[in-house]
């Protein structure tokens, strides 16, 4: 028994001497070249810069933005502002940006997700990074269909287990440490599998991804496989929002 504490003290020691990097990194979104970080629970050594704070998801969000030009001119509505985003989508030069969230200060609409006081075909992009599996995904799904303009953007990003057929849920987990142990978050409701894709395209949406691969996962200190979903609403589309409350009803009855 000594000899496993004395291997998994080995591996903690190795965890707190890497906690300030080992490989010289850069930065896509500030343009630092150097080690990042240690950040997040569980633990995850060299993915954070120490001078913007981005993570790996923010800047793979911004390579994924130099090949597809998502802000530029377009009516923003970005959920849960984390600052790296919001300095990439502000240096973009959106038409408009705008901010929202159920609980975070200093946005500009306090907004449920679930039920969103917006009007129908508001916005051309919708920014919603590690949301979807803190929520009713399948209702705020609907909803982002709904403010999204035809021809518009839903950019979603979330934690994703692609050996995972189906996406795993739990009603009986309820408490922070069941929903810890369960979701790997004590605020997650769900963790998804590659079923994803099909509650995206749940309401209309056309779902293309954008991943994480090398060189870049090297260079930009970057999650293996990690997707940035990029979520169409079709062009043709006609609102109707009789339609869409239908619709939304059906979604949420299955």
């Amino acid at each position: 028994m000594l000899r496993t504490y004395y291997r998994s003290l080995k591996f903690l020691s190795r965890s707190i001497a890497r906690a300030f990097g080992k490989f010289p990194r850069e930065c896509s979104l500030c343009g630092y070249r150097g080690k990042f970080l240690g950040y997040g629970y569980p633990y995850v050594c060299d993915i954070y810069c120490p001078k913007c704070g981005s993570l790996e998801r923010h800047r793979l969000l911004d390579l994924a933005n130099r090949e597809r030009h998502f802000f530029a001119g377009q009516d923003v509505l970005h959920f849960a502002p984390e600052d790296a985003i919001r300095k990439l989508v502000l240096a973009e030069q959106p038409k408009s940006y705008t901010t929202a969230d159920l609980f975070a200060p200093n946005v500009d609409r306090k907004e449920n997700i679930e039920a969103l006081k917006i009007d129908d075909a508001s916005y051309d992009v919708v920014v919603c990074l590690h949301v979807l599996e803190h929520v009713n995904d399948k209702a705020a799904i609907a909803e982002l269909y709904r403010i999204a303009r035809p021809g518009g953007t839903l950019i979603a990003m979330f934690p994703i287990v692609e050996g995972w057929e189906e996406t795993y849920e739990n009603q009986s987990v309820s408490t922070e440490g069941e929903r810890l142990l369960h979701f790997g978050q004590h605020d997650h409701a769900r963790f998804f599998g590659r079923d994803a894709r099909m509650r995206l395209a749940m309401p209309g949406f056309v779902v293309e991804e954008y991943t994480a691969v090398e060189p870049n996962v090297s260079r930009y200190g970057l999650m293996r496989g990690e997707k940035v979903f990029v979520c169409r609403r079709p062009p043709e589309d006609v609102l109707n929002s009789a339609n869409v409350e239908e619709k939304l009803k059906a979604i949420l009855q299955e």
